[in-house]
């Protein structure tokens, strides 16, 4: 499918209200980012899933987002929080993920959250 098809095509279905996040099958994906472990998608989101990501802190699930029409999220944190809750239920807790500048790798609209094992980080913030 030709980019401008693809580009129409995803701006028909941003038209209509999220649907629920599927799982995708990855044994018919053509393009699957090294160590993905599972993907889900809607008419809005593509989520790509990488459990087990080695981090300065043990092992952590890494969580990619990115809108199907590749523009920015609008009300991003509200979107991430139901994607989060969605599909790793709603007691989990997640951080998104903002690099140093000197590892930013700002090609596409995509935002990242981590989850942790429940002792990594705190339940909540004292504010």
């Amino acid at each position: 499918m030709k980019i401008k098809d693809r580009r129409s095509a995803a701006a028909q279905l941003m038209k209509k209200a999220p649907g629920p996040l599927t799982s995708c099958d990855l044994s018919v994906m053509s393009k699957i980012p090294p160590r993905m472990t599972r993907a889900y998608r809607n008419n809005r989101y593509t989520v790509m899933i990488f459990d087990d990501t080695l981090t300065t802190k043990g092992l952590a699930i890494q969580v990619l987002v990115q809108q199907i029409d590749n523009r920015p999220i609008p009300g991003h944190w509200r979107e991430m929080q139901n994607i989060k809750n969605e599909i790793f239920g709603r007691e989990v807790v997640a951080i998104e993920y903002y690099p140093a500048e000197s590892n930013l790798l700002d090609t596409h609209n995509i935002y990242w959250m981590w989850i942790f094992p429940p002792d990594v980080l705190p339940k909540y913030i004292i504010m």
